[in-house]
């Protein structure tokens, strides 16, 4: 039994006519006789009751179009796939998405990857992890890095954990502070914190409110809406922030980074990927970060 048949067999089902299906599908009215009659004989059953001036159903016939419908709908999903993979393969393109500034460690992956596979096209998409999130849902982008906070346990969207970092405070190498190699919240007390907003990164701006909570006199806090803003005021001395220890825009003679003694920040930072992801780049992309991270290259 071939698709075509059962195609055939479905469309004189559905218009009741030999002359009709046969226009449908742009052939001679024999052939999809022809094709029907081959089916019935294949089947061992009647599928048609053939009267002068048309056609009925059998009940074999009804029972067989339920199934039949079935097994082209899922073969249409089939080749949907398939072509989505192929389409994905000859594109050759990876859109990553990303919040603010990327990780050391992430771009270290990211030029393993294009040293190994340099004909595939890497394209950067920035933004919060709220507007990446619905890109990554669209399809608009095919893989975001980021923070478990940020990307894990999202409807749609799947999780893989890289690495985890120790958050440390970051501060000017002019400030008072940068002397000391490590730092407690009392230390910590009189200073003003810079972290992003919310909608910018909302895990970095809950660890802030947190590091506010725990400092006895309630340290100042000040939101700035781009990484950018924040590692300008730190630069400037108006004030500290913490993010990961290999966070590279801060691995900079102006900046001076220490851990705090008596607190401990973990951040666990990973890739997101579209649910039942069909694309094959996109899967061989993930092999690779995964390999990599196995091997100690992350």
């Amino acid at each position: 039994m071939d698709l075509q048949k059962m195609q055939y067999f479905k469309d004189v089902f559905e218009l009741k006519s030999f002359t009709k299906a046969a226009d449908k599908n742009f052939v001679y009215q024999s052939a999809v006789t022809q094709q029907i009659a081959a089916l019935e004989k294949e089947l061992g059953v009647q599928l048609f009751i053939r009267e002068h001036g048309g056609i009925k159903n059998t009940l074999e016939g009804e029972i067989f179009y339920e199934e039949c419908i079935k097994i082209l709908s899922e073969y249409a999903v089939l080749r949907n796939k398939l072509k989505d993979i192929y389409e994905g393969e000859r594109k050759r393109e990876l859109t990553i998405g990303f919040s603010g500034v990327m990780e050391e460690k992430f771009l270290a992956c990211i030029a393993g990857y294009s040293s190994k596979e340099p004909d595939i096209l890497l394209n950067f998409v920035e933004g919060s992890y709220s507007v990446l999130c619905n890109k990554l849902l669209n399809q608009e982008i095919d893989v975001i890095f980021g923070t478990a906070c940020e990307l894990e346990n999202i409807p749609g969207i799947e999780w893989k954990i890289l690495f985890t970092e120790k958050q440390m405070v970051f501060l000017s190498k002019e400030h008072p502070l940068a002397k000391k190699e490590q730092l407690t919240m009392k230390d910590l007390e009189s200073e003003t914190l810079i972290v992003p907003t919310i909608d910018m990164v909302p895990s970095c701006h809950k660890k802030g409110m947190q590091l506010r909570k725990k400092s006895k006199y309630k340290m100042d806090i000040r939101f700035a809406n781009s990484f950018e803003a924040v590692k300008m005021q730190v630069r400037n001395n108006q004030g500290i922030t913490f993010t990961a220890e290999s966070f590279e825009e801060y691995n900079h003679q102006c900046f001076k980074k220490s851990s705090i003694s008596d607190i401990h920040f973990i951040c666990t930072l990973g890739v997101a990927y579209l649910k039942n992801n069909q694309n094959a780049l996109v899967y061989n992309f993930l092999k690779y970060v995964s390999l990599s991270n196995k091997r100690g290259g992350l």
